[in-house]
């Protein structure tokens, strides 16, 4: 049923070309609320995931333009809600926050009551489980999307999104990825010099980003396990994929992105030695993996959330004629006769600063110059099968064995229960043991 291969890197970088492979920005003719007619609309905007990261989304959005209005939010927590609102109301952008009580929606099925209003487009920032349902229920109700990462936590909801993606793009909807760093210029610099050739051919790569853990929040009296699962959510694979999948999807979108293909195949290794508490739930703390590609080129990637170690983010690409070294997000370096480096360390540190990460706003920046100009851009593409490269990794490293990109897809997971209810009891999931099982 589901035939979808790896992209291969001709195709990739081809597809991927346009703004050194951030963005594709093409025009149509028929929206709702796009082309030059929209410029004088004001665009309504609805926040469904009302945490930091949702929060933050919409304060950028509204920055992005000054013709949107925040109309609505959503979440399951009423506090949580409210935290964001009175948030927001003190930003610089507070006076474009309308949100009345009524528009205020609550509750597992508060994204219904939102996709049932009048709002232009939605902004997905809840718990990665739900994303790809929200995504397919924003598009058949005619709504653009902006998406947080990762796309999703198993492989059926990761398929989904493939699926949505052609929905969207023949209903003309934006689908725009919380894959902020496609839209750093640093990044598409480098990316832009690596598909050129500046290294010659690409035949290996190392990626490795070692941090400490997220912050656990304890269980509060009369919590159903549903409410605190969803509370704790980055600890509970099937509601956050993992760290592999839930943070590391930034490291791992940006190799795919520079391979111009994605892997064949997977083994990985991975477990838990500092989180081994029931609050834990059933995630890992580090992971390593390695990766085969279509052209041979291959990939080492590894993470670790551990407190009390030494902390590391980096990246080498090697090529037959230089490598490319990168340091965080948008500090890159390439060696060899074509020499380059993305920031000017010579200068001020005030100019370095100045230099640093913006992608978080610029994805909003270019998604709404789009919507108003008649432009384009669906990165549903990238989303899900980005997301897909990280599962095979979270999943190899909890079974212990070798992972190909055919077997994953011919045989979707599903973590995600199909119908959730406060009072619900929750599948008995164990942490896996590589070897012996995965996650059940």
């Amino acid at each position: 049923m589901h035939q979808i291969q790896p992209t291969t890197r001709r195709n990739f970088i081809k597809k991927s070309s346009a703004l050194a492979g951030a963005v594709a920005i093409t025009s149509f003719a028929k929206s709702t609320t796009t082309g030059h007619a929209a410029d004088n609309k004001t665009l309504k905007l609805g926040l469904i995931g009302c945490g930091g990261r949702g929060s933050g989304a919409a304060r950028q959005a509204l920055l992005a333009d000054d013709k949107v209005e925040l109309v609505a939010m959503a979440d399951v927590f009423e506090h949580q809600l409210q935290n964001s609102l009175q948030t927001l109301q003190k930003a610089e952008i507070g006076e474009r926050v309308k949100v009345n009580k009524d528009r205020q929606y609550l509750g597992l099925d508060a994204y219904q009551k939102m996709l049932a209003s009048d709002v232009d487009i939605i902004i997905l920032a809840t718990p990665p489980a739900f994303r790809p349902a929200f995504i397919a229920a924003a598009i058949d109700a005619g709504k653009h999307v902006f998406a947080e990462k990762p796309g999703a936590t198993d492989v059926a909801g990761a398929l989904s999104i493939l699926e949505s993606t052609k929905k969207a793009e023949a209903k003309g909807l934006f689908l725009v990825a919380g894959l902020q760093g496609r839209y750093e210029k640093q990044p598409q610099e480098m990316v832009k010099r690596l598909h050129g050739g500046d290294i010659g051919d690409i035949h290996s790569m190392r990626m490795m980003r070692y941090a400490g853990p997220v912050k656990v929040r304890e269980r509060k009296e009369g919590m159903t396990d549903l409410e605190y699962q969803i509370a704790n959510w980055q600890y509970f694979t099937w509601l956050s994929g993992d760290g592999m999948v839930e943070l590391f999807i930034h490291e791992i979108d940006r190799m795919a992105w520079i391979a111009g293909e994605y892997p064949t195949s997977c083994l990985a290794t991975g477990g838990r030695q500092t989180r081994i508490g029931e609050k834990h739930g059933h995630v890992f703390d580090h992971f390593a993996a390695f990766y085969k590609f279509p052209s041979g080129l291959e990939l080492y990637a590894s993470t670790r959330q551990q407190l009390g170690c030494d902390r590391t983010f980096e990246m080498v690409v090697n090529g037959s004629k230089g490598r490319c070294i990168g340091n965080g997000k948008v500090d890159f370096t390439i060696t060899g006769d074509k020499a380059w480096a993305s920031i000017d360390k010579s200068g001020p540190r005030r100019k370095r600063k100045a230099s640093g990460q913006q992608g978080h706003q610029l994805e909003h920046d270019a998604m709404y110059a789009a919507l108003r100009s008649g432009g384009y851009i669906n990165n549903g593409d990238y989303l899900a099968k980005s997301t897909l490269m990280a599962i095979m990794a979270r999943d190899s490293a909890y079974s212990g064995k070798e992972i190909t990109w055919d077997e994953m897809i011919k045989n979707p997971q599903r973590l995600v229960p199909t119908k959730l209810s406060w009072d619900m009891e929750l599948p008995k999931w164990k942490v896996a043991m590589p070897g012996q099982h995965g996650i059940i």
